[in-house]
């Protein structure tokens, strides 16, 4: 499998990104998409050090995530990680396919989580 150089890839959303990665994912139709995962900053919520926050997108295939909310940065990075998780695995659960920018694969959640 290979992809185009004019492939789209989806605009960042999230001002302060900590982590990113691109995939491709087949469609159950058989469409390829390349899709942005990221991790936007943890920022405290109104200033308050007990609630914090931080953006998540699946740029390409889940438009509109919520954001992320955790006792501390920590947590917010943490159940991020397992929102995108979940959410690559009710995708592939439904007939997607994922696999690395470079085409190889397809890829398990262990491939992409470990």
């Amino acid at each position: 499998m290979t992809t185009s150089e004019n492939a789209h890839v989806p605009e960042s959303k999230i001002e302060h990104v900590i982590a990113e990665r691109f995939i491709i994912c087949r469609m159950k139709n058989g469409e390829m998409r390349i899709v942005r995962l990221q991790i936007g900053l943890p920022l405290p919520v109104n200033g308050n050090a007990e609630s914090w926050e931080c953006d998540v997108a699946l740029a390409g295939l889940y438009p509109g995530m919520p954001k992320v909310p955790g006792v501390d940065s920590f947590q917010c990075v943490n159940l991020a990680f397992g929102l995108i998780r979940q959410a690559l695995e009710r995708f592939m659960d439904g007939g997607g396919l994922v696999y690395w920018r470079d085409g190889s694969g397809p890829l398990g959640l262990m491939d992409l989580f470990s």
